[in-house]
């Protein structure tokens, strides 16, 4: 079974490290399992699973050690298996925890800060490689602005200035541009928390050859609908999205409100700007539900009532009684439909805590991201095939401005025009 129509816009499940790891782990042969099934079923990005298949996920550089060559599912994978958008991490570059860089400390100043990042150069030729060897589109590294807000406090950048995080980031995109071998499609990664900063970004990365862009969440979903919108028409304008640049990715996000507009997003760029231009987004929201927090998703109504339109997440039981135990999980999906309680609770020491084990997580994982992808082709599906459109009235105000944003000449005019609703959709 594949999951999601190409009509709508792609979600990205972010594979952890748990899950990567885990299916390629050797399962105790007293380990319950159902029957005629492997743990290689669970990479759903591959063709031959057969549980269900969704070819596009994402996976990022910043779970592994700079220098670590990294042997798990995703790097195992074929490269015809799946489309793995790389992550260059810049995330945990900010944050100052990307493994195996020494020298970035919470409070150091900004000068340290950069000298620091401009001697790692063992450290963006491995993350460049780890991308070019693994992804089939590969997000520029960047250097997140947010070090320099007070949500940064935390991040070794933090007394840097906007402009000195852009400098930065000019320089890691020269390296690039000087050591690819275009194995991978890089897509520019764009930040700005507002349109003014995402312009004075974009004045100075968008010399930068690439396949696309990589909207981080300051410079789209996290400020709003109009902080989306905006952006990308100054961007066309600028010529950003002619043949070739035909992707742009959102980093961050998965609710089922934004993924219904970001197909009218797609949509409206497909018939006015490039017809193969295709938009996705990403979150590790199913991954970290299970593997961190031991909890399942479950599909939403939807409907006309936006409360009806957020994903929910429950604890799966467990304990000493269910070891063993052949009755039914209270929650359906390919995997779950194969399974019984005992098949999650399998620890039945006396004084054992936890009865799940990393098995068990991995069950988990695979339907919280196949009830992620079936929720968002549902909402796409309310929205854009149902003549009826059972969707809430403010979503379909937003989508109808978006298809006019596109078309008029004068968009800073309507999209002002339109601020109070725009701004009212908070996704």
């Amino acid at each position: 079974m594949s999951m999601m129509s190409d009509e709508f816009a792609v979600y990205l499940p972010a594979v952890n490290d748990t899950y990567a790891n885990g299916l390629i782990a050797e399962i105790s042969p007293n380990r319950p399992f159902p029957a005629s099934f492997a743990l290689a079923d669970l990479e759903f990005w591959r063709k031959g699973s057969r549980l269900w298949h969704h070819p596009h996920f994402l996976n990022s550089a910043g779970n592994y050690k700079v220098g670590q060559t990294p042997d798990n599912a995703v790097t195992r994978r074929g490269w015809t298996d799946g489309v793995l958008f790389g992550d260059s991490g810049g995330f945990q570059i900010g944050k100052g925890k990307l493994q195996g860089i020494e020298g970035l400390q919470p409070g150091m100043s900004a000068d340290a800060a950069c000298a620091v990042w401009r001697s790692a150069y063992s450290a963006r030729l491995w993350i460049l490689n780890w991308l070019e060897t693994h992804a089939n589109y590969a997000m520029t590294i960047d250097m997140p602005l947010w070090a320099a807000t007070p949500s940064g406090t935390g991040s070794p950048f933090h007394r840097c200035t906007p402009q000195q995080l852009i400098d930065l980031t000019v320089e890691n995109l020269k390296f690039i541009d000087s050591h690819r071998l275009n194995r991978a499609k890089w897509l520019n990664v764009i930040q700005g928390s507002d349109l003014p900063a995402i312009t004075q970004w974009w004045d100075a990365v968008k010399w930068f050859p690439s396949s696309g862009y990589a909207m981080s969440s300051s410079a789209g979903r996290i400020s709003g609908l109009q902080a989306v919108i905006a952006p990308l028409l100054m961007m066309r304008d600028d010529g950003a999205f002619e043949a070739g640049r035909d992707w742009i990715h959102f980093l961050g996000v998965s609710t089922a409100s934004w993924a219904i507009m970001l197909t009218a997003v797609q949509r409206a760029m497909q018939s006015t700007i490039n017809p193969t231009l295709r938009i996705s987004f990403d979150s590790s929201s199913p991954f970290q539900l299970a593997c961190r927090y031991e909890r399942f998703v479950t599909q939403p109504a939807l409907g006309i009532d936006a409360a009806n339109w957020k994903i929910r997440d429950e604890t799966i039981m467990q304990s000493r009684l269910h070891v063993g135990s052949s009755d039914p999980l209270p929650f359906t999906s390919p995997i779950a439909d194969l399974l019984k309680l005992g098949d999650l609770s399998v620890r039945d020491g006396v004084f054992t805590e936890r009865q799940f084990d990393t098995t068990s997580l991995l069950f988990l994982s695979n339907h919280n991201v196949w009830t992620y992808l079936n929720t968002f082709e549902a909402a796409n599906v309310a929205a854009f095939c149902d003549p009826q459109r059972p969707i809430p009235a403010l979503y379909k105000e937003c989508l109808d401005v978006i298809s006019e944003a596109f078309k008029v000449e004068k968009w800073q005019s309507l999209l002002n025009s339109q601020d109070v609703l725009l701004s009212s959709f908070k996704g």
